[in-house]
């Protein structure tokens, strides 16, 4: 099972790392990759709005084995 991970860097701030609350688990990576990249864009569109520059972000799926 896979959980999409989200890390975003604003310039003067430090790095904040997302999870989903509660983690939703995906049954494929490329599903996860997809809802991860999803939300990586509403997050980031979040924080411009609220006038925070961007300086670095990631997403990325980690996988969970202990998770049947």
């Amino acid at each position: 099972m896979w959980k999409a991970i989200i890390i975003v860097c604003a310039l003067g701030n430090p790095c904040v790392i997302f999870q989903e609350d509660p983690v939703q688990y995906y049954d494929s990576e490329q599903k996860c990759l997809e809802v991860a990249f999803k939300k990586h864009n509403a997050i980031l569109e979040g924080f411009e709005m609220y006038g925070y520059l961007i300086e670095n972000s990631e997403y990325w799926c980690q996988k969970d084995n202990s998770i049947l």
